[in-house]
């Protein structure tokens, strides 16, 4: 540069540099003198006001002058026939798109680190020093591998050949619908992801070997400070970071944009595979509540079953037939069985002991007027009878639209099941009604409520006629010769309470509600 050009650039340079030094909102420096007012006999130029101060410059227009000058663009010449600001507007779906290819690009690096980084090395020392488990590292990782190939081998190449052509075939719709459905891989992984979380945690803990390289591969540069828990992440939150670009590409689409059809449907491929992550994501948790419930409950039981629903639970009362004041209870309502429990007293390992599970199926609930105790329900079933109290109206009628629910869904699918098994002629068979006596537990009458026996009006006493409850009906009896109904002479005692029925004629299947 020529020292006349030099010289000119540093005295403009420097003349901005005053500008904004000397320039304020509104007041001038305090150090520094005010200007002499104009003496009278000075008058102003032409074009000139008194009463006009300085006409200052924005900050933001120095700011650029100095910038333009420090870069020597001030000396480029215009092109002829060409003005500034004449760059053509990139389209607003192309840059949706080019955001798409960008984190599509830092995503594949991501699962790299992931596959080939965290996954290998680890498996590696777990083959090299035995210090932890194969497997455990199989089960962290789940099918990383597979989605690590498809992103790098086939989406990303993809989008890059599809954005590189965007001039002559300016669409991604056919791309993504061809694509989407392998999308429905990441089930696997989000399903596994809270497992692998709490298997991580543990071995980090337990494992020096196991915490000493991952910490060597989060310190390195390619982790970027971030834990190995941060990096997982990333495929659970990536399906719907595809949905959301997407919708957005489809609302900047012109009206009549050949892609429009193409790209809508796109759209609902993507959200089909949300969806199924989503209903992974719910599964998952389902299955965790199930095994906290299975721990609550410390049961060698098919409680886990992936088919079980827990759909309600909590505490209740207990009306006893012999106590006067309630038992507290707890209750777990799944959608095939009723489990009654006793809160343990000391609470070491499981909080609560199963005392009786009552199927759905076979079961009824309904509301019982009782003045004695409000709020009070009634669930019969195959096992057992019992009265429950609910601390308000408001739980009670949960409670009984809660059980029904579930009685009405094992209801309709075993009408479906009957209709199914039993074809078109299932109307010529014959249905045979069946017996209430044995179909599910009685209500006990409570021992309070009678004072003689009620199949032969015999007072009772402590020692030689007690009170007995038929294990059918669940009237109280003193049988004559018949011992006290255990597991074994239950028979007998059902014989000596409740008769043969006669021919066409039910036995009796419950007390009845008021009682002389």
């Amino acid at each position: 540069m020529e020292p006349a050009n030099e010289e000119k650039l540093a005295s403009v340079s420097n003349l901005v540099t005053v500008f904004e030094n000397s320039r304020t909102l509104g007041t001038a420096p305090r150090d520094q003198a005010q200007p002499p007012a104009p003496e009278p006999w000075e008058k102003p130029h032409v074009g000139e006001t008194p009463e006009s101060g300085p006409r200052t410059v924005s900050r933001r227009c120095l700011s650029s002058l100095k910038n333009k000058l420090s870069s020597g663009a001030w000396r480029r010449p215009c092109q002829p026939g060409a003005s500034a600001g004449a760059v053509p507007q990139e389209p607003e779906e192309k840059k949706v798109v080019r955001e798409l290819l960008e984190t599509e690009q830092a995503y594949v690096a991501r699962l790299h680190l992931l596959d080939q980084v965290f996954f290998q090395e680890l498996l590696q020392e777990a083959q090299g020093s035995k210090a932890f488990p194969e497997d455990v590292v199989r089960l962290i990782f789940s099918n990383i591998s597979s989605i690590h190939q498809f992103h790098a081998r086939f989406f990303l190449p993809e989008l890059q050949r599809r954005l590189e052509d965007w001039t002559a075939t300016p669409r991604i719709g056919d791309v993504i619908q061809k694509l989407a459905p392998f999308l429905k891989m990441y089930s696997e992984y989000v399903k596994n992801f809270g497992r692998a979380a709490e298997l991580l945690a543990t071995w980090t803990d337990k494992s020096p070997p196991f915490q000493e390289v991952i910490a060597r591969i989060q310190s390195s540069e390619a982790s970027g400070s971030l834990t190995l828990q941060h990096h997982m992440l990333e495929p659970v939150q990536r399906v719907p970071r595809y949905e959301l670009l997407l919708r957005e590409y489809v609302q900047k689409l012109p009206a009549q944009a050949p892609d429009r059809a193409d790209a809508q449907k796109a759209l609902d491929m993507i959200f089909s595979a949300a969806q199924h992550s989503n209903a992974a994501i719910a599964e998952m948790e389902r299955l965790q509540d199930l095994w906290e419930v299975y721990q609550r409950l410390g049961l060698d039981d098919d409680i886990v079953d992936p088919s079980n629903h827990l759909l309600r639970e909590g505490p209740v009362l207990k009306i006893s037939f012999r106590r006067s004041d309630p038992m507290e209870r707890y209750l777990f309502l799944f959608n095939n069985m009723l489990l009654y429990c006793v809160p343990r007293v000391i609470q070491v390992g499981a909080q609560f002991q199963v005392r009786t599970r009552i199927d759905v199926a076979g079961m009824k609930v309904r509301e019982l007027p009782d003045a004695e105790f409000p709020h009070c329900f009634l669930v019969s079933g195959k096992q057992r009878t019992l009265e429950l109290q609910a601390r308000s109206q408001e739980e009670m009628a949960s409670w009984i639209q809660a059980c029904q629910a579930a009685i009405d869904q094992i209801e309709k699918r075993n009408e479906t099941f009957k209709a199914a098994v039993q074809g078109p002629e299932g109307d010529a068979q014959e249905q045979l009604q069946s017996e209430e006596l044995g179909l599910r537990a009685p209500q006990w009458v409570r021992d309070k409520m009678v004072t003689m026996c009620m199949r032969c009006q015999e007072p009772f006493n402590a020692l030689t006629r007690r009170r007995h409850h038929c294990r059918a009906c669940g009237y109280v009896s003193a049988p004559a010769s018949a011992p006290a109904p255990t597991t074994s002479n239950q028979g007998s005692f059902l014989a000596s309470c409740c008769p043969a029925p006669e021919p066409g004629r039910r036995r009796p299947g419950a007390a009845p509600a008021a009682l002389s």
